[in-house]
């Protein structure tokens, strides 16, 4: 009795694991969300200062051309002039009131639920 060979079918599930790796490893691509007006902004931050909620903030480019900056993840610890401190894992961190293009308010979610 010989070996039949299954030609390509073989190398299937090498691929796949290959291509798993490379899409786990490839770097997410960020997009621009759309700008807020500054009224929308401060009725964002003043809900979120409110309820002490967790804030997800897009900065403003300093180039036109520019790819857009991982977004900025916090919760807010203090407002001083024109200048929102942000509170996450990494410590506290400053952002000027006029370099916020868009800014979201996260609830927390229930590991409950």
């Amino acid at each position: 009795m010989s070996y039949q060979d299954r030609g390509m079918k073989k190398w299937g599930g090498f691929l796949l694991s290959e291509h798993t790796e490379a899409m786990q490893n490839a770097e997410p691509t960020l997009v621009w969300k759309e700008a807020m007006t500054t009224e929308f902004i401060e009725s964002v931050l003043a809900s979120a200062m409110t309820h002490q909620s967790m804030l997800v903030i897009q900065k403003k480019p300093l180039d036109p051309e520019a790819n857009p900056e991982n977004e900025i993840i916090g919760r807010i610890s203090g407002v001083e002039n024109n200048t929102i401190y942000l509170k996450n894992s990494e410590g506290i961190i400053p952002l000027s009131f006029s370099a916020i293009r868009n800014v979201e308010e996260r609830s927390v979610d229930k590991w409950y639920k």
